[in-house]
């Protein structure tokens, strides 16, 4: 597959504000507060990290042309390998006991329930993850609240358990894998770029003052739509999802339109992408170690969350003066390599 800068570039910012939410100390994003505008990505990251993975999905498939045959066997047999292996990752990050909300399980969870879509046309995939960004947390809300039991079950917590529900969650994944398969232009990344974060602003200006409006009113009674438009989280408010999904569509369209004309510039933000399966799993094993020592870290530190970006981005960009993929990214491809290598029909 070729490599996409401005696709790297923007997984990389993703991690860096997921690296920010998870180890800075948690304010809640305010506009009109200053100290506040480091948690912008609060939740909006992850959303960036999935539209990404889905836009990459579409790359590694066949772009705009998608496999079919004896390479479409091979693709879902990677995507099938990556998942286990980013699921068991998920499970040892999440059994260290630090605050962060570990999101590889689900993420594996959301490139398996995408293999069904790998050859429908862009059009369908983008209607049918918008639907899910949308209704997912009613959906969600409405099995936590009538099917106790389903939270309980393993495979039922994935689908529709916070903080990342399956059942909404995949929609931000297909976007992006229906985005993926579109021959888009220049002049098509710009507009994708000024209306997403356009869009995305007004949409999140709308929620605060709905959701102030409704505050003033007090609690409307027992409505699933009065409570999801009550919450500020990006898995239980559609409004806000929707608000973080055209943000990271317009930040990808932005970075693919201008990281090839920006001359290196962004090149540290390229090498993070590059290797953001290390630099995650590094990043979490590195705060247990530091709560292990200091447990007042558990609340965040400001200064920790600087250090560990200026430690990634340094390590990434010496990394791939020699290396062409990161630690974690190289183990991951040859696993997938000899797996497909022993999936081969034997001659004779």
């Amino acid at each position: 597959m070729t490599r996409v800068r401005g696709v790297d570039a923007a997984r990389g910012l993703a991690l860096i504000g997921m690296v920010i939410t998870h180890l800075d100390t948690r304010i809640d994003f305010d506009p009109g507060v200053a100290a506040s505008w480091r948690h912008v990505g609060d939740g909006r990251a992850a959303v960036l990290f999935v539209v990404v993975a889905g836009f990459s999905l579409a790359l590694a498939t066949g772009g705009t042309t998608p496999h079919d045959g004896r390479r479409l066997a091979d693709d879902r047999l990677a995507v099938l390998v990556r998942a286990a292996v980013l699921a068991g990752l998920g499970a040892f990050l999440t059994a260290l006991g630090t605050p962060v909300a570990v999101i590889l399980t689900s993420y594996a969870a959301f490139f398996v329930l995408a293999l069904p879509l790998l050859r429908v046309p862009p059009g369908p995939v983008i209607a049918l993850g918008t639907v899910l960004v949308l209704l997912g947390p009613l959906l969600a809300a409405w099995a936590a609240r009538d099917l106790p039991d389903l939270l309980i079950d393993p495979a039922g917590a994935l689908l529709v358990g916070h903080p990342y529900p399956a059942l909404q969650w995949t929609g931000f994944l297909l976007i992006g894998l229906g985005l993926g398969r579109i021959r888009l232009r220049t002049s098509d990344l710009a507009v994708l770029a000024v209306v997403g974060l356009g869009l995305g602003a007004v949409l999140h200006a709308l929620m605060l003052d709905l959701s102030e409006r409704l505050g003033r009113t007090g609690p409307a009674g027992e409505s699933l739509v009065v409570q999801a438009l009550m919450s500020e989280h990006r898995s239980q408010n559609p409004i806000e999802a929707a608000s973080a999904l055209a943000i990271a569509v317009g930040l990808l369209s932005a970075l693919m339109l201008l990281t090839p004309r920006a001359r290196g510039l962004l090149y540290p933000l390229e090498a993070v992408g590059r290797m953001t399966l290390t630099l995650y799993v590094a990043h979490v094993v590195a705060y247990a170690v530091a709560i292990g020592i200091d447990p007042s870290l558990e609340r965040g530190s400001g200064l920790l969350a600087a250090s560990t970006l200026v430690v990634a981005l340094v390590v990434a960009s010496a990394w791939f003066t020699r290396f062409r993929r990161g630690p974690l990214e190289r183990g991951l491809h040859e696993v997938v390599v000899r797996t497909q290598a022993s999936a081969e029909p034997k001659a004779g």
